[in-house]
């Protein structure tokens, strides 16, 4: 049933904006109870969370070392494209922030695995490792959000070129810089 609501939504998200569709229309389009809705799902807008962390996760899960990160990125932007009209309807609707805050979590979580790996061996604090980690999440985030706000235009893999040469031994260096400081201080 669980899937039944995500797929329809999924559905009605290619023609309509979220904030035009009902939970009275999504749950006679699937043939469930309003009930049987809220069993699952508090709102509708935690079925739109759900898809994207779900589909995402499948996406990137293993992109998670400082090697392979920007083909994780690109997969994502794939995703997105793939879902483009999906995601255009989500982003041009009242619940634009969803976007925004899933993408912020999707890429935070990534994004903290690649600092960690990085980080071993290295004397840094937790904190600093989760700083760095959404520092690059906000830049990323941010550039993903105008990618968006453009239609999804450019190619993902030249997004991610442009990204990965402006970052490319930078989580390391971050992490070499506060290692220097903590020494610094003790």
């Amino acid at each position: 049933m669980k899937i039944v609501i995500i797929k329809k939504l999924m559905e009605m998200l290619k023609t309509k904006n979220l904030e035009e569709i009902t939970i009275t229309e999504l749950t006679n389009k699937c043939g469930v109870s309003r009930q049987a809705f809220y069993y699952y799902f508090n709102d509708i807008y935690e079925v739109v969370e759900y898809i994207f962390i779900e589909e995402t996760d499948k996406e990137i899960r293993e992109f998670a070392n400082v090697e392979n990160w920007s083909l994780g990125y690109i997969k994502l932007m794939k995703w997105a494209k793939k879902n483009k009209q999906i995601i255009m309807n989500i982003y041009n609707s009242v619940a634009k922030e969803y976007i925004e805050n899933f993408m912020n979590s999707v890429l935070y979580q990534y994004i903290i695995k690649v600092v960690k790996n990085e980080a071993k061996g290295l004397k840094v604090y937790e904190e600093q490792c989760e700083f760095i980690a959404n520092f690059y999440t906000m830049a990323l985030n941010a550039i993903s959000l105008d990618w968006i706000s453009k239609y999804m235009k450019e190619e993902p893999e030249e997004i991610a070129k442009k990204v990965n040469f402006l970052l490319d031994g930078n989580f390391k260096k971050a992490l070499l810089k506060f290692e220097k400081e903590n020494k610094r201080k003790k």
